[in-house]
């Protein structure tokens, strides 16, 4: 059972939120208090010690961060409600954070929740938190940090320092530059869109490169050879595109 606490400046949606939890819920989820703002928020998750933290971002007195940052270790899950922003959207996934967009469809409500429930190991999010945090400070940057989650730790890796991105099946392994590569069980298909923008580029169905770290690029072999001397196919489609990006650097 997670006992649950709802933050949200508006009545209406911890009232609906409330709603769809005791039909989608499955029985699963108890709802033990809630907070229209920060000191309120606050107020509730110390008196009730939930498992998880329904989380508004914006509110009257502050933020949702207000809230997380009076809490020395976060010992609770946070599902964090917020309004579309691309910026924001994709700093949820570079921290590798639960989110759900306003208005809460019940369905992906149900699908988050489910995800936790359905989690074996129990998370240190304060790391992954921490990040989040600072990507919304500091906006758009070269140095972005992604989280990746290991079986038994969790890494925050700068994407200018990644030379390559294999995938291995549902595996996949993110070479760093002058570092020991991570390998996470998600498929490489989740992690293409977030790289885009920082120069990489999928040139294999193996393979995602830094186009920042090539050193050498074999025209007639197909090769790009990498900054940590790996040998990276290029396929005959992605030839012209790859090209391109070099042009545009």
């Amino acid at each position: 059972m997670l006992r649950t606490v709802i933050i949200d400046d508006e009545a209406k949606a911890r009232e609906g939120i409330k709603q769809m939890i005791d039909l989608y819920g499955n029985g699963e989820v108890e709802i033990v208090g809630n907070g229209k703002d920060v000191k309120t928020g606050i107020q509730a998750i110390n008196r009730h010690s939930p498992d998880l933290v329904l989380l508004d971002i914006k509110m009257p007195d502050g933020t949702g961060f207000d809230v997380l940052n009076q809490f020395g270790k976060i010992d609770f899950d946070v599902i964090f409600i917020t309004a579309f922003e691309e910026y924001a959207i994709k700093a949820f996934k570079f921290s590798a954070l639960d989110y759900i967009l306003k208005p809460i469809d019940p369905e992906e409500l149900q699908k988050t929740i489910e995800k936790l429930l359905n989690e074996k190991e129990k998370k240190d999010l304060n790391l992954q938190f921490q990040n989040l945090m600072e990507a919304f400070q500091q906006g758009p940057s070269e140095d972005k940090k992604l989280v990746l989650r290991t079986n038994d730790s969790i890494h925050l890796v700068e994407a200018r320092k990644i030379v390559r991105v294999q995938s291995d099946r549902n595996y996949t392994k993110f070479h760093r530059i002058n570092e020991d590569p991570v390998t996470v069980s998600q498929s490489m298909i989740k992690f293409e869109p977030l790289l885009e923008e920082y120069d990489f580029i999928r040139v294999h169905q193996s393979h995602i490169i830094n186009l920042r770290r090539v050193k050498k690029y074999l025209k007639d072999e197909c090769l790009c050879i990498m900054e940590d001397d790996s040998k990276v196919p290029v396929s005959w489609r992605k030839k012209d595109t790859l090209l391109k990006k070099f042009s545009e650097l």
